[in-house]
Parts: C-alpha cells; structure tokens; sequence
C-alpha cells in the first residue's frame, strides 16, 4: 500500500506563571541618593549602585577582592569630598559607612541569586513600587552609563526584568517606611513576601498552593460579561469536582452543568474578584485547577481541537530550584479535565471560552506554541 503524508501539531500551553522555591529572597533596592537614579534603574532595566571607579579595578569582576571594593568605595567617597572643597587626606582611611556600602554593592552583584527579586520603591507616597527580578547569576555583570551631577559615568549592575508595579496604598505602612530608608541592598524579612507576591505576580506557586489571575479591560462589565465569565470558572468547579470524586459527568450541555452545580463552599476554589475597569479574577486553590484554567482557557479560545488539546503539555518559568513536579500535575490534570468533558463538551467549551474572550475580553496569561509535525499514515 502507498503510504502517504500525514499532518499533524505539536501543542505547547507556555504560561505566564512563577514557580517559586520556599526559600526564595527578595531584597530591597534603593535607586540612588534622593531616588536620582530611578528612572535610568527602571527604563534600563539595569539594577546598580551608585560607586564610581569600578571600572578602574584589574581583571574580571570575579577577580575583584573585598579589599579592591573596598578600596574603590573610600577612593570614591574621598573624591566627592574633594570636588565639594574639602582638601585631600594624606592617607586613605577605610571608614565604617565604607564597610557597609561594600555589603549592599556585594549583596547586590556578587550574592543575590538569579532569580531573586529586588524591590525599588519611589518617593511620592502615591506612585508604585516597582519589583523586579534578577536575571543573570551572580557576577555576571552589567556595564551601565548614568548622568550623575551633569556627567555621564559608568556603573556596574545586574539585569532585571520589572514585573506588575504595586501601588504603596496596597502594602502596609510598615513595608513602605522601610523601603524608603536610604540602606542600598538588603533582604527583606519573609513576612513581607506573601504582598509582595500577589499584587507583583499574576500566577505563580508557593508553598504548595497555585495562584492564576484572569483579566478584563472593560470600561463597563455588562451582566453578559459576567454571565460569560462565571460560566468558564464554574465549568472549571464542575469537572474538578468530577475529577475528584471520580464521577462521569451527569449531563450533555457544559452550560447546564454549569447552573445546576452544587458544590459546597468550602469544596471551591478561593476566587477573588474586581471588576472596576480594567478587573480581574483571581483563583487560589491548593489543587492545580488555577493553572489548570489558564492552559484551557488557552487552548478553547484558540479553538485547539480535542485531539490536540489531549496531546498539549504545560510549562512554566521555574526559578532557582523549585519543585517543578507540579507542572506535571497540572500536566495531568489538563489530560483528564479533557477527558471528563469529552470531544462533544469540549467544543461546547471552545465555543464559551472564544465568546468570553472577544465579547468580555478575558484573557489570561498564557501563550501557544504550536509546531507541525509530519508522519505517515499507510492507506
């Protein structure tokens, strides 16, 4: 028999989302006396710290000692002395603020990890805190020109990618105070993290619980914007309940299923919701249905065949170390959701997801990635 040439796609759900480890830091960064660096800090992407000379110091910056920092640190101070009008000392002397500005410039370029976020803050209490995270290992080093009193200089830095900027209102007063406290680089305590995390990150995973944010940009959320919404995440209860107690699925229609649940409260996923424009909707569960919504909602609303879709698998940005065994879960997850829906209900669900992101712009981050792949097929 003549074999003949058979399309076919490979299917990849990439989403927006952080898995994060339990020791995950995050550090406080200060832009520059009176906040003179932030814009260059936040435009260039480039996290540094105002010590002039590095570029001075022999070698590599791995080749770079505690005593050269130290060095170019004092040989900086003493310079700005002396171009205010003070007169040259006789010796070089190391002082304390000395010891501790090399503390923050080696925290900051030597000993954060890739990964790790900094948070800058500005000084209006009105603006946003901006939260970044750090791109390179430690070392890899930057060079950055910045204007400083009419001149431009030369920095050494770290890569940062900037991530949802949080405005102060939305954090404790506590968290405010010290971050406008002029210390250059330091940790935050962990008690800090969990605000940090949910208004700088839409979907992410930490101690064991998955976190997914769906958004909106209407001015005006209509009651069919709702109605269409609260269909596609009460669909999701549905079939994770299904899922869970290992029943089929009682009824054809996933509109039906949708209005004759009856699932107990504490059986739910947590859903947090602001509908002011733009809006969003927040899922928290220690299941992996909040992600497992975002790889769907991709998939129905890209209209990915049955097929395909049961063929999908799942990635995520894993930093540093972190189990990244969930991504599994949610991989399998996504494969029996389909399978308890079906080829009829799942298309019925492509047609709810296309209408939820066109007439109620909802959207999730998460992309697709889709390769064609050629076999055979004997006829």
């Amino acid at each position: 028999m003549a074999a003949r040439e058979r399309a076919a796609v490979s299917t990849s759900v990439l989403l927006d989302a952080y898995i994060l480890p339990d020791d995950h830091r995050i550090f406080k960064f200060f832009p520059g006396k009176a906040y003179k660096f932030y814009e260059q800090v936040r435009t260039h992407e480039v996290a540094f710290i105002d010590v002039r000379g590095l570029s001075d110091l022999k070698g590599k910056p791995s080749d770079w000692s505690d005593e050269d920092l130290l060095t170019a640190i004092a040989m900086d101070r003493v310079n700005r002395m002396v171009a205010g009008g003070a007169q040259r000392p006789s010796r070089l002397v190391r002082s304390i603020r000395d010891k501790a500005n090399r503390t923050f410039l080696k925290g900051l370029l030597f000993e954060a990890e890739k990964g790790d976020f900094v948070v800058m803050p500005t000084k209006d209490m009105s603006d946003e805190i901006q939260v970044g995270e750090l791109l390179d290992e430690p070392g890899d080093l930057r060079k950055i020109e910045a204007v400083d009193d009419g001149v431009r200089r030369t920095y050494f830095g770290r890569r940062v990618k900037w991530l949802n900027p949080i405005p102060k209102r939305l954090v404790s007063i506590e968290l405010v105070r010290l971050l406008q406290t002029p210390a250059t680089f330091f940790q935050l305590k962990s008690s800090f993290k969990d605000a940090i995390y949910k208004f700088a990150l839409d979907n992410y995973v930490l101690d064991g619980h998955f976190v997914s944010t769906f958004r909106t940009k209407k001015s005006i959320f209509t009651s069919k914007d709702n109605l269409l919404t609260s269909l596609w995440f009460e669909l999701i209860e549905v079939v994770e309940e299904a899922r869970e107690e290992g029943n089929a699925l009682a009824l054809k229609s996933i509109y039906q299923l949708a209005v004759d649940s009856d699932i107990d409260e504490d059986e739910r996923n947590d859903l947090s919701i602001y509908v002011q424009s733009p809006g969003w909707f927040k899922l928290r569960s220690v299941l992996a249905s909040p992600f497992v919504a975002m790889a769907l909602f991709a998939l129905a609303s890209s209209g990915i065949s049955f097929d395909d879709a049961q063929a999908a698998t799942v990635t995520a940005h894993v930093v540093q170390a972190a189990d990244s065994t969930c991504l599994g879960e949610v991989d399998q997850a996504v494969r029996e959701y389909l399978q308890i829906l079906g080829k009829e209900r799942w298309e019925e669900a492509c047609g709810l997801a296309t209408k939820a992101a066109s007439v109620a712009t909802l959207k999730t981050k998460a992309t697709l990635k889709i390769k064609k792949k050629s076999g055979k097929n004997k006829t």
